[in-house]
């Protein structure tokens, strides 16, 4: 291929055009490939590196992950062309009914998340910071329960849709490109130190607004403004993030090919499972809140088992990837919000400043997170009106713990290619061994503040 051929591959959704030849290189066995420019709907998704694929028959490349680094955009005439190809792509590969489907689905799991996660309980920020330091588990209860429905979910898609597995699976696949410990690893402590600090995380946030949390829009301002700094700064710490340790492949099972994706997909269902029943029979749930009316219809009971929340709040992994082609995350959605603000602003300013914004301002991928929490803020307000606990959290966080709290949670969110649900819930499940790094580093940073905070501070819990 010589350097002046530029030829579309395919009209598929994910298939990059405009590829040149630069050099020779190991990782493709033959040419060394660079992205022109991104064109791929998926180029924002959970990840910020793009990955080209060789689909095998030597002729054929695909994107996989999401904004270029490696190439920023300099030039306002490169930023206006840049974001003109973009919104081409993503308008080709969807019809209004595929839109409408998807923005329709964004919105009823978005109600649902809020919903199970207000009856759980595990919102409220006492819970999550005494999970921290182990005095509760709510949190895990819910989590684990999240994981295995997740779980079998996925396994249902890989069984009966191998082609719809392949391409998600695909999506994750960018994150793996980043250093597994300078930005995985690191970005992940973060997030589990802002929650530590701040009581949330970021989809849990959106349930704290709709059940009136005290001090919750405090924490949902300091996550926005986290992700607009990373996105600012992005550009200047991406020879950081893609520095380190990288990983050379993708998947448990590419690194193990021995070991079928079924075979772990059940036994992460079954630590799931067996996590569940262990730990309620060693503290049963309903010891880890206030008594309350058992008596009342379904809806409008304070809470249900958290174990029972996660399932349900899991279980919209089938939605989401039917209509959406796509699995549960919510951190990308606040840098689209962000991204509100380039609107506004000239090309020059923009391909100067704030470039790394380009990929999230159009797209659907992008956008059904922002209707997703909206909705989720809106199930959460119904649950709580339904059983009457509007605003009845303790007051336990601080105006500035909030704050700094919601700001590292976005900001580590964003480094490590994944906050909470995307790496924890969707990302294990689908066996990315960069989430499986992720998950305990986001527990290490949560218990590291979680403990010393504790003890320099009895008010703390």
């Amino acid at each position: 291929m010589h350097e002046q051929d530029k030829k579309s591959i395919s009209n598929e959704v994910d298939t990059v055009v405009l590829l040149k030849e630069t050099g020779k290189t190991n990782e493709l066995k033959s040419e060394q490939l660079v992205l022109e420019q991104v064109l791929s709907t998926n180029n924002s998704k959970v990840c910020d590196n793009p990955v080209i694929e060789e689909k095998g028959d030597g002729k054929t490349f695909e994107i996989v992950g999401g904004v270029n680094l490696s190439k920023p955009i300099e030039t306002p005439e490169e930023f206006k062309k840049h974001e003109q190809d973009l919104l081409q792509k993503n308008g080709k590969p969807q019809q209004v009914k595929d839109i409408i489907q998807a923005i329709v689905a964004s919105i009823l799991m978005g109600f649902v998340f809020g919903f199970v996660f207000e009856k759980s309980r595990a919102f409220e920020p006492e819970n999550i910071r005494k999970q921290f330091i182990f005095e509760k588990f709510l949190m895990l209860k819910m989590f684990t329960g999240a994981m295995a429905a997740s779980a079998a979910s996925i396994l249902l898609v890989y069984i009966f849709n191998r082609k719809l597995f392949e391409k998600i699976s695909h999506t994750f696949h960018g994150c793996s490109k980043r250093g597994l410990f300078k930005s995985v690893g690191l970005g992940s402590f973060l997030l589990g130190a802002g929650m530590a600090l701040g009581g949330a995380c970021p989809g849990m946030v959106a349930a704290q607004l709709g059940s009136n949390v005290n001090n919750a829009w405090i924490t949902f301002l300091g996550a926005v403004i986290g992700a607009l700094f990373f996105g600012l700064f992005e550009p200047v710490i991406a020879r950081w993030i893609t520095s380190g340790f990288v990983l050379s492949k993708y998947t448990v099972t590419d690194y193990f090919p021995r070991i079928k994706y079924w075979v772990f997909s059940f036994a992460v269902l079954a630590f799931a499972i067996g996590f569940m029943i262990v730990s309620d029979v060693v503290v049963p749930w309903k010891s880890e809140i206030p008594p309350f009316d058992t008596t009342r219809m379904i809806f409008s009971l304070r809470a249900w088992p958290p174990q029972v929340s996660g399932v349900l709040l899991g279980l919209l992994q089938i939605p989401a990837m039917i209509f959406i082609k796509d699995t549960l995350g919510s951190s990308t959605g606040f840098t689209t919000v962000c991204s509100l603000a380039t609107h506004a602003m000239s090309d020059a300013t923009n391909s100067r400043y704030f470039s790394s914004f380009s990929a999230f301002r159009i797209g659907l991928l992008n956008w059904w997170q922002v209707s997703y929490i909206g909705a989720a803020i809106l199930g959460a307000f119904v649950s709580a009106i339904a059983s009457g606990s509007v605003g009845d959290t303790r007051d336990l966080i601080t105006p500035a713990a909030a704050f700094f709290g919601g700001f590292l949670m976005l900001f580590g969110s964003r480094m490590a290619g994944g906050c909470t649900s995307g790496h924890g819930i969707s990302g294990i499940t689908l066996a990315m061994v960069n989430s499986i790094v992720a998950v305990p580093f986001m527990f290490a940073g949560g218990m590291f503040v979680g403990f010393i905070y504790n003890y320099a501070n009895p008010d703390y819990v």
